[in-house]
């Protein structure tokens, strides 16, 4: 690595963590990992959100590829793209030189 310079693994670490940085953010990703595939007035009318706030926060997710969109007549129904979340993880693991053992997780 070159000095004020940072490697691929972590840039792309802050990138998708910046992209979860806010708690409206991780509260939408939940409600889609729980609930599945859902209009914005449906993640509205369960969490303590404004219509524009959650509209902003699922734009963001959305750009940052959490969020999948697909247009169904009149509405825009939004799911979860693991595949982001599985890339998260695997930063995590790669950056801070986790293993998924149980063992490896255990720092204190």
């Amino acid at each position: 690595m070159i000095k004020g310079t940072f490697d691929n693994s972590i840039e792309n670490l802050a990138n998708l963590c910046k992209a979860i940085g806010h708690p409206a953010r991780i509260s939408i990703l939940l409600f889609l990992m729980e609930n599945g595939p859902s209009t914005c007035q449906e993640i509205v009318d369960k969490l303590p959100y404004s219509q524009s706030t959650v509209s902003g926060h699922i734009q963001k997710l959305k750009e940052d590829g959490y969020v999948l969109l697909k247009l169904h007549k009149t509405s825009s129904i939004y799911s979860l793209n693991k595949e982001t979340l599985l890339k998260l993880s695997q930063e995590v693991q790669s950056v801070f030189k986790l293993m998924p053992d149980k063992k490896q997780l255990s720092l204190f």
